[in-house]
């Protein structure tokens, strides 16, 4: 595969300090198809263009405010990764999407029920959405836990024995588990990620309920966490208890919320076995905040942009931290930061941008919210997606068991501002998880049971309907 380098780069220190167009002007870039002759293929290439409304008149026709919105906003996988990761050299790059994968792409993740959806992005009627909304990584992130867990039973096994031999592949059983979970939340997902990440079969998540709703009610969770399966805990590490060392911050700011993970933590004992909870909301920049303290435990859709305006008798002071400066100071293993979740309620930008190249380049997996709110209103998906493809990540729409790629795979409508899940993998830091997630995308393109698009377009239209907003708004909004 070819390592592809675009010609227009974007660093965090200039994403900090962009200019971004706002309502009823054109998304801050105009994608130019090029077709490589005779091969099938085509490159997207982003061109900057400073305030220029092309929108205003494409062929003579006026657009209207609405339609501008656009622009703003199991088993034989795993025997062929491990034939493909007999070593640890990096995963390269892939390689650009072809046309054809491009149109199977589009297929699943129509841009049509994307565009209508512009003026009602809460009725999560977007193809994106709905196949995004509440991911299932089983078949990627737990089956390489799985991988990892058979090695470190070996591991224990051979140190046991005297035996210092092993057949470990990847660098991160050498240190202890580090999971980061911005935006914790109920500490559903938090909890799984500590136990998938120790081998830990003594963290249980109807335990965690149990404490969690003891004496007050807790608000209702949109993906069900508290139900889902939890990571499977080999028998024999279960028997011998023998779990990996390693911990998980849960960066919770909602004062009711943060309270009842402290104590459901201490009351069964996990804060001894690594569940650190961190009262404080997660940006680009250091400071102080305040939130509301009667809002119910466990309350969702509330994050720095439902902030108080000052404090007051029904408001906290939460400290606003960075990922690079609590990093620093909080975690003591300097060597990888094996997940990282956000789920911020639209500041997941900021707190990537916050987190800066000396945590980014610790990150194993990256688990982040794209949607309409808060700092991403004025950030655009493909240039936080370049700036991680610089820093050796290839993302991933995130589905039930399905990713589709965005990295190399760019096309505009991605850039709309509706709620959805992206997944991505440090392909230098752990080459075996890449090839895993791809090879799940390449199985993706050929899944018979994902629902496709009813409306029948001719693929000669496909390069005008997913690179030319203009174009692509004239031919899905309905005229006014």
């Amino acid at each position: 595969m070819v390592k592809v380098r675009k010609s227009h780069r974007a660093n965090s220190a200039t994403l900090n300090n962009k200019i971004y167009l706002g309502a009823g002007a054109l998304v801050g870039f105009i994608i130019v198809l090029c077709t490589t002759t005779g091969k099938n293929k085509t490159q997207l290439k982003p061109q900057r263009i400073g305030s220029s409304n092309v929108l205003d008149d494409v062929s003579g026709s006026s657009i209207m405010s609405d339609r501008k919105k656009i622009v703003q906003s199991n088993k034989a996988a795993l025997v062929v990764a491990k034939q493909r990761n007999t070593s640890n050299s990096n995963a390269e790059r892939p390689s650009e999407c072809t046309r054809d994968q491009l149109l199977t792409v589009r297929s699943h993740l129509y841009p049509r029920l994307s565009l209508e959806s512009l003026q009602s992005p809460w009725e999560q009627k977007s193809g994106i959405t709905k196949m995004t909304k509440c991911p299932n990584p089983s078949n990627w992130l737990d089956e390489y836990y799985l991988e990892l867990q058979e090695e470190y039973k070996q591991l224990k096994t051979s140190s046991s024995n005297g035996n210092s031999n092993s057949n470990i592949k990847d660098d991160s059983l050498n240190f202890p588990f580090v999971g980061m979970s911005v935006g914790c939340n109920k500490g559903f997902d938090a909890l799984n990620t500590l136990r998938m990440g120790t081998f830990d079969a003594s963290l249980v998540k109807s335990d965690w309920n149990k404490a969690m709703t003891d004496g007050d009610k807790l608000y209702h969770s949109v993906c069900k966490q508290s139900s889902t399966e939890s990571f499977q805990v080999d028998e024999e590490l279960v028997l011998k208890q023998q779990p990996r060392e390693g911990s998980v911050h849960c960066f919770e700011p909602m004062p009711n919320t943060f309270k009842k993970l402290q104590k459901s933590a201490e009351s069964l004992g996990y804060d001894k076995k690594g569940f650190k909870v961190v009262n404080g909301a997660v940006s680009k920049d250091e400071g102080k905040t305040y939130f509301k303290t009667k809002l119910e435990a466990g309350v969702e859709n509330q994050g720095l942009g439902n902030a108080c305006s000052a404090k007051s008798t029904n408001c906290d002071e939460v400290d606003i931290l960075t990922l690079e400066k609590y990093v620093d100071n909080h975690v003591d293993s300097d060597g990888p930061i094996h997940i990282l979740q956000i789920d911020v309620e639209g500041f997941d930008g900021d707190v990537m941008l916050g987190a800066g190249d000396s945590v980014l380049k610790r990150v194993e997996y990256l688990e982040f919210e794209y949607n309409w709110m808060g700092s991403w209103e004025n950030q655009h998906l493909y240039d936080m997606i370049d700036m991680l493809d610089q820093k050796d990540f290839t993302c991933y729409w995130a589905g039930n068991e399905k990713l589709w790629r965005i990295t190399g795979c760019w096309m505009q409508y991605f850039d709309v501002h509706l709620w959805s899940n992206v997944a991505c993998v440090n392909r230098s830091r752990v080459p075996r998880l890449a090839y895993k997630m791809e090879d799940v995308f390449q199985k993706t393109l050929k899944a018979t049971d994902v629902e496709l698009d009813k409306e029948e377009v001719d693929e000669s239209l496909h390069e005008i309907l997913s690179t030319d907003a203009a174009k692509m708004s004239l031919h899905y909004l309905p005229k006014k």
